[in-house]
């Protein structure tokens, strides 16, 4: 008990920093896309998983991976502009190989936009914003644990 109490007055100072790094956005990297002309195809569709696919692909090479540290987490949502979203996934936490390997994340996010019901989103008559977010712990662990000291 009397360690907790020590803990709430002295936090960790890793974990501040580590929470500090992800608050300014450290390893986020956000991409849009619009799909604009109604109606939206299986064609459309696919073409953007192809896109989405790409983003990420260029994201993850641009990643940092200090010691091995390649960790990832992906989402991906669609929403009319302003409104509620109508349907959002994650990929959970996966190493990069693991997006490449066949049936593997990339092979996963081509699988839920196809999995999507089209004449739900043609119901909107409104184009329909698709969004990414893909987190890399590599990024923030270099930012943190193996920050570089100043002299």
């Amino acid at each position: 008990m009397l360690d907790s109490l020590m803990r709430r007055f002295h936090p960790d100072p890793l974990r501040t920093r580590v929470e500090d790094s992800i608050r300014r956005g450290t390893g986020l990297s956000r991409q849009e896309w619009m799909l604009g002309d109604v109606p939206i195809r299986s064609a459309d569709i696919d073409g953007l998983a192809e896109n989405i696919v790409a983003w990420c692909r260029e994201r993850i090479a641009a990643t940092r991976r200090p010691y091995g540290i390649d960790q990832m987490a992906l989402a991906v949502a669609c929403a009319v502009p302003g409104g509620q979203p109508l349907s959002s996934t994650t990929f959970g936490v996966f190493r990069p190989v693991e997006f490449y390997a066949e049936e593997g994340v990339s092979d996963r996010i081509a699988g839920y936009l196809r999995g999507l019901d089209l004449d739900e989103l043609n119901r909107h008559e409104s184009p329909i914003r698709f969004a990414a977010a893909l987190f890399s712990w590599g990024d923030v662990a270099r930012d943190t644990v193996f920050a570089d000291k100043e002299p």
